[in-house]
């Protein structure tokens, strides 16, 4: 921007800049925009007064990218009669659920639903969502009977490194990538055609010209349904018969507290992992919101604020101790602007997620140093500092559902922390996958 000069040529300039800066958020891929202002010196007004109200001026929605008449045909000749998929991964503003839903039931396709796609919980048609599939899919007999013969991707690339693997592992049948040009969200290679439209336009297309003949063969969604509900149940199951805090529990206590209409900011690196493997699908207008693969573990306390400042019901945080600490400043909007924010604090003193990766084969020394990186904070201090209240979850189980539930209830900005262990964290992981492998064995076996 230009230093401020008070003519009416330079603030015809700023709306303009302002008008294309909304636009540019609200077009793929969407997001944030970054303006720069300079200042004169000694930044002040000489003579301050009482600016006058600018006017008004509103910003056209982008164009309806439509899908061109042969990217509809090449797709229903690469997709009908096949044992596909519908995979929805990550989407800004959250992908058209009831036309995704709409288009999959048409396929007879099951849909694997990222937890930041706007598909895995919501009012639209549920029946034939997967939540379970980063299990599911850790599992060589279930991952090899399942084999898909075509893919369609919404969104961008899935949290789940176990999803990604095994889709790259198929490489060879049509897997379709819908976007919106000029976007090109596709990092692992694996799609055969990316076909730049709206996600709502592509699936109205393919809807009129899809029939009895173009769904998937008998069994194929039955058989991916099945295996939804068992899991479902055997993830409950192991959890539940844990006897020590389990930091896959949040997801599920999550899911059980927030109320309709509540949004639930998701922090990077393993909450956002740990709500794609254990967050259920939830008949309930919940949005699940998160900034994976823009901002790594800044932020996401303002990120969180920033939600709860839109005013769309209560408002819950899932993060890591290392996020929180990283963006502690961002708690002082919440008393700034009087604003409420749940915060579900998991405290395994440093980065946990290394402790699944191959850095954790170093020397213990090394390892911490360079990537467990303890802080040793108490942050009720931090919280009491910014106005906030502070509770410590002390159930044995560190079952966090009812303390959350009172939370959301009251105003202002709330704090609940849950101590684990980051390296018992990885066995308890590891114990509940094999659990649940062997509970999906033992019905295979009885079926």
């Amino acid at each position: 921007m230009p230093v401020t000069d008070g003519t009416e040529q330079l603030e015809a300039f700023a709306r303009g800049v302002a008008a294309r800066a909304v636009a540019t958020t609200l077009t793929a891929p969407a997001g944030p925009v970054h303006l720069n202002f300079p200042f004169r010196e000694p930044l002040v007004d000489a003579s301050p007064s009482e600016a006058p109200a600018p006017p008004r001026h509103g910003v056209a929605p982008p164009p309806v990218q439509h899908p061109s008449e042969a990217a509809v045909t090449s797709l229903i000749d690469a997709l009908s009669g096949r044992r596909g998929l519908v995979v929805c991964g990550p989407e800004a503003m959250g992908l058209p659920a009831p036309e995704v839903a709409a288009l999959a039931a048409a396929l007879g396709w099951p849909i694997l639903a990222d937890p930041l796609s706007g598909l895995r919980a919501g009012r639209h048609d549920l029946g034939g969502v997967v939540a379970t599939y980063d299990a599911l899919l850790r599992n060589a007999a279930f991952a090899g009977a399942h084999a898909p013969e075509a893919v369609l991707r919404f969104g961008a690339a899935p949290t789940s490194k176990a999803l990604n693997v095994w889709l790259a592992a198929h490489r060879s049948i049509p897997h379709a990538v819908v976007d919106v040009a000029p976007a090109w969200r596709e990092p692992d290679g694996v799609a055969s055609s990316v076909i730049h439209a709206d996600a709502a336009a592509l699936c109205a297309a393919l809807l009129a010209r899809l029939g009895a003949r173009d769904r998937a063969p008998e069994g194929w969604l039955a058989s991916w349904q099945s295996a939804e509900r068992a899991t479902s149940t055997a993830l409950h199951d192991a959890i539940e018969a844990l006897d020590e805090p389990f930091e896959g529990r949040a997801a599920l206590d999550l899911a059980s507290a927030l109320p309709e209409g509540s949004t639930l900011v998701c922090g990077n690196s393993m909450p956002v992992r740990d709500i794609d493997s254990f967050f259920p699908r939830l008949d309930r207008d919940v949005r699940l919101v998160g900034t994976r693969g823009a901002s790594g573990i800044d932020g996401v306390v303002s990120t969180a604020l920033g939600a709860a400042a839109a005013r769309r019901g209560p408002v819950a945080l899932l993060i890591g101790d290392l996020s929180f600490f990283h963006d502690l400043n961002g708690l002082w909007a919440a008393r700034r602007h009087n604003l409420d924010l749940t915060v579900l604090l998991v405290n395994n003193d440093g980065g946990g997620i290394f402790h699944f990766l191959p850095q954790a084969e170093l020397a213990p020394d090394a390892f911490e140093e360079w990537f467990g990186t303890p802080s040793g904070l108490d942050f009720r201090h931090a919280v009491a500092l910014h106005g906030g209240r502070y509770a410590r979850i002390e159930d044995p189980r560190g079952e966090a559902a009812a303390p959350l539930a009172e939370a959301l209830a009251r105003p202002g900005l709330n704090v609940l922390e849950l101590r684990t262990d980051r390296v018992r964290n990885v066995e308890l992981h590891r114990r509940v996958w094999a659990e649940v492998a062997a509970a999906f064995e033992q019905r295979s076996v009885t079926a």
